[in-house]
């Protein structure tokens, strides 16, 4: 029956594997769902090579020889029909190349796991390659869907001086946020389907701080919180002195914007592939900055 696929290892008889049909239980089936596994198919209750009991099978769920099985299992992964499941191998085994000249980004190796019959007690296991179905996701659209899992905030902004008071032309400004998985990182997620599983790690990498007075500063770290025994010191990691007040005659109670763009970068791996994203989060607060009060003689 597999003889027309490729075969470069009979696992049965390189490990002498006999597993009991109870490794994979006939049970309810599920969803054969293309938009989650795009390689799953539907036997339409016949036997390999046509006739047979029909019944079954049709969008409702998988079928061998009219008798529903899974369509997916943990250990073997999801049914190809005629009695079959494929899991795929990532990565593969050391030596395993694409058949002729197959691009590895376009299919993928596996383990196809086959019953011998309906009711037999035996399956076989061989190496099989499978090429991507029409449609199905690639590994960088599934980073994007982990990405889309994750929740990578803006910076929750610390400023001195603080925003509901007023600072001076010529004293340092502190910046920083609180340091948390949403703020900084890292967090992980991941996505699956059609046998790829790809996981994400997003990390902060910098905080680009527009100050509001036409100047920008770059912090490659969180900032340092202020506290009062710093006085007028600035601040070792992340700080900014304005030259100009916000307040003027014209505009009494006038305030800069400071915006804080954070931008992270987000290392994917898995279907065979790697890459990275780069997004960003932004938050914004304001502060009131006037002259220095000169004291009369």
């Amino acid at each position: 029956m597999l003889n027309h696929w490729r075969v470069l290892a009979a696992l049965l008889l390189a490990t002498g594997l006999t597993l009991s049909a109870s490794t994979i239980a006939f049970a309810d089936p599920a969803e054969c769902d293309r938009s989650t596994d795009p390689w799953c198919s539907i036997d339409d209750g016949r036997p390999p090579g046509g006739g047979g009991s029909g019944g079954g099978g049709g969008s409702s769920g998988c079928t061998w020889n009219g008798r529903a099985v899974p369509c997916s299992d943990p250990e073997f992964g999801f049914y190809v029909g005629s009695g079959c499941y494929w899991k795929r191998l990532d990565p593969p085994p050391a030596g395993l190349t694409p058949p002729g000249g197959k691009d590895p980004a376009n299919g993928a190796w596996g383990v196809r796991t086959c019953y011998t019959s309906p009711s037999g007690s035996t399956v076989t296991q061989i190496y099989q390659w499978r090429d991507n179905p029409p449609g199905g996701p690639t590994p960088a659209a599934l980073a994007q869907q982990a990405l889309a899992k994750l929740r990578l905030r803006g910076a929750q902004i610390g400023i001195t001086p603080d925003p509901g008071g007023s600072g001076a032309v010529g004293l340092p400004v502190w910046l920083w946020t609180a340091v948390t998985p949403g703020t900084w990182g890292p967090q992980s997620a991941s996505a699956s389907a059609g046998g790829i599983t790809v996981t994400i790690t997003a990390k902060a990498q910098r905080i680009e701080w527009n100050m509001g007075d036409g100047h920008t500063k770059v912090c490659n770290n969180p900032g340092t919180r202020y506290e009062d025994r710093y006085g007028n010191r600035m601040s070792p990691t992340c700080g900014h002195r304005y030259s100009v007040p916000s307040v003027t005659a014209a505009d009494p109670n006038g305030r800069y914007t400071v915006t804080a763009t954070t931008h992270w970068r987000v290392d994917w791996s898995g279907g065979g592939q790697s890459g990275v994203l780069n997004p960003t989060s932004q938050s914004q607060t304001s502060v009131r900055i006037g002259e220095i009060p000169v004291l009369g003689q």
